[in-house]
């Protein structure tokens, strides 16, 4: 008899008595043609999410682009010579904008779900409804680079430069017409084989190294070298060695013109006419307008109010290096063996920054606001999203030296910021993390939390720290904060003291700071009461040396998080400029001294600031410009409160003694 046949679609169901059962060969072959039909549909998914990049990130430099071609038709008063296209080129600007949007708010790449991946059959599974979690919007992808460990301004130039170049030259989605505009004048890039072990040979050095290979030759095109050249001892000028003109290369016949200001210039046909500067025509350039490129990390900008007053009268600022440096790299061209660029470019992005420097000495007024401000409101945040706070003011700068944001104001942010989003009765224990860059002064702080653990005894919050710059977000700070319940029972209890009696004796101990560097601290001061504990310098080793004081916060702290994040404000104050003072230098002598990474360790939160309480700062290590310290405090009867560990950068200025 006939098996009677069911009306469902497909194939029928074969028993297990049939002759028909599949055989082994055939179930391999049926598998392999659903493990390559599978396949073939993750490749098409991955070239069309590929694809999709691709057009994102044209889209992303067309929009770079036309913001900095409408930069350069405001400059030229474009609105008044041709208005009919400076306002097509504002039209382009609102469809890029326009097609930006539509890709921030939900690409191919972030917005579809992960293929499935084939499993083997599961039985008895049951099925898990998907978890949502609350995930920071991502950050613009920044290269990390090693300029700013370079000392003098034109290497830190050459290295962010040539680690832009190589970027270029070792990524495989470079593209070509960007490679070329770059890499015309060195012909031996067409053997990558050869060219980038050199080149990567070459960023591996260290600040004493060449940035050069001495073998290839220098394009002089324009004078490049030759505006600002370095001088010996004896006060001749030294340009670069082995230089010439690019005859060869671009195909030119030799010119006794070429590359001259007299005539017609032929270089103009390949886009490499006009003046052009090497690195340390750059530095020679930003010295002439104003810029103090030998102190520091933050190059201070002297701007003249009027033309009778003095150099001591004017303004001073700070140059935003960073940005002048990643705007220069729009015209970078490699003179055979050294970046070059065009002067007028230099020029233009030299303007641009200047129009908006940060100060760099506050000023009467500036600090009149600043010391009006409370401490509660510089800790207190406000809610802007899921996760996400803002500071309701920017953070303070720490008082008249050469400095950002107070890195202590970035981090109770961060500590205010994680208690709102943890449960009652957890309380902060730990949170340690790393400085990234400073903070401006002039914007608010806005913090993404990210909740890494979240269990009955220990929350754990991921913390990060950003400041808005035009349409990107800069991140200043990134930490981890973990909390933990009071546990009922303790195993063991005990507690270290303090190493000084403070005070001991009221000769010993002074109403005000006196440090050398007059205004350190004004603006810290008027929140907070500091009465430091003289400390003796002469033939100690510096890693004995012990300073301490007694403080005492100004204003009432209502809550658990507020005086914990009052706590982390003050513990920063001072701490990285310890391996320095305690070693008999002034901070005038470094030309960097800024935190690389913290630990803030917090043993008890039952404590009230506005009494009075210890502080102690000892450092015990220092070496390769780095340096350790702790800051201790305890409360006035000898509890031991909180501990801040910090590796500080500390470099000298050039032409010092070792510090």
């Amino acid at each position: 008899m006939t098996p009677r046949r069911s009306q469902r679609v497909g194939r029928p169901r074969l028993d297990g008595s049939s002759e028909a059962i599949l055989s082994d060969d055939r179930r391999t072959q049926v598998r392999r043609a659903q493990r390559t039909y599978r396949l073939k549909k993750e490749a098409i998914f991955r070239n069309a999410t590929a694809r999709a990049e691709q057009l994102e990130a044209k889209i992303r430099t067309a929009i770079e682009e036309a913001a900095g071609l409408s930069e350069v038709a405001t400059e030229a008063q474009l609105q008044l010579s041709h208005p009919d296209l400076h306002a097509r080129l504002k039209r382009l600007q609102e469809i890029l904008a326009e097609g930006n949007i539509i890709i921030e708010r939900g690409s191919p790449a972030e917005s579809s779900p992960d293929l499935p991946r084939h499993r083997g059959p599961v039985f008895n599974a049951q099925v898990q409804p998907p978890k949502h979690h609350s995930l920071p919007s991502p950050l613009p992808t920044r290269q990390y680079t090693y300029a700013f460990q370079e000392v003098r301004f034109a290497r830190r130039l050459q290295r962010y430069s040539l680690e832009h170049a190589y970027r270029l030259f070792a990524e495989s989605s470079s593209e070509p017409g960007e490679i070329y505009r770059v890499f015309r004048l060195v012909p031996c890039v067409r053997d990558p084989d050869k060219t980038q072990p050199r080149f990567r040979q070459l960023l591996l050095g260290g600040c004493t190294d060449s940035l050069e290979v001495p073998g290839l030759p220098f394009y002089s095109i324009g004078g490049a070298g030759t505006h600002f050249p370095d001088v010996d001892g004896e006060g001749n000028a030294v340009y670069p060695a082995n230089s010439r003109m690019p005859r060869r290369i671009l195909g030119l016949l030799p010119w006794a013109e070429l590359g001259t200001k007299g005539g017609g210039d032929p270089l103009e046909v390949f886009g490499l006419g006009g003046d052009w500067f090497d690195c340390r025509d750059v530095e020679g350039y930003l010295k002439l307008h104003g810029v103090e490129v030998d102190g520091g990390l933050f190059p201070a900008l002297h701007i003249p109010r009027g033309q009778t007053e003095s150099d001591s009268t004017w303004p001073s600022y700070v140059l935003d290096v960073e940005g002048f440096f990643s705007r220069l790299l729009s015209g970078l061209v490699i003179l055979g063996r050294a970046p070059g660029f065009r002067k007028t470019d230099v020029r233009r992005r030299y303007q641009v920054l200047g129009q908006h420097p940060y100060p760099l000495y506050c000023d009467t007024k500036h600090t009149a606001t600043m010391a009006s401000l409370k401490l509660e409101d510089q800790i207190a945040i406000e809610p802007i999203g899921t996760d996400c706070y803002r500071s309701i003011v920017p953070p303070i700068c720490m008082g008249d030296l050469a400095d950002w944001a107070y890195g202590g104001n970035i981090l109770a942010v961060a500590v205010n910021a994680a208690y709102a989003t943890v449960t009652e009765g957890q309380h902060l224990y730990s949170i340690s993390g790393h400085f990234v860059r400073p903070a401006s002064p002039f914007q608010k702080l806005i913090c993404r939390v990210e909740r890494i653990r979240n269990t009955r005894t220990f929350q754990t919050r991921l913390l990060r720290i950003v400041q808005p710059e035009g349409k990107i977000e800069q991140l200043c700070l990134i930490a981890t904060a973990d909390f933990h319940i009071d546990e009922p029972a303790d195993l063991v209890n005990y507690s270290t003291r303090p190493k000084l009696l403070v005070p001991s004796t009221p000769a010993v101990e002074t109403a005000t700071e006196k440090t050398q560097e007059r205004g350190l601290y004004r603006i810290l001061d008027t929140m907070m009461e500091v009465h430091p504990h003289s400390t003796d310098l002469d033939g100690r080793d510096v890693s004995d040396i012990v300073s301490a004081d007694r403080f005492r916060i100004q204003g009432a702290l209502h809550t658990e998080a507020n005086r914990i994040a009052a706590l982390a404000f003050y513990m920063d104050r001072g701490l990285a400029y310890v391996p320095a003072n305690h070693s008999g230098y002034s901070l005038f002598q470094a030309s960097a001294c800024a935190t690389l990474d913290f630990a803030l360790r917090i043993l008890t939160h039952e404590f009230d600031l506005q009494n009075w309480h210890v502080s102690e700062r000892q450092t015990f290590w220092a070496g390769n410009a780095r340096a350790l310290s702790e800051g201790r405090v305890f409360t006035e009867d000898g509890r031991f409160l909180a501990s801040m560990t910090q590796k500080t950068i500390l470099r000298p200025q050039r032409g010092t003694a070792k510090m």
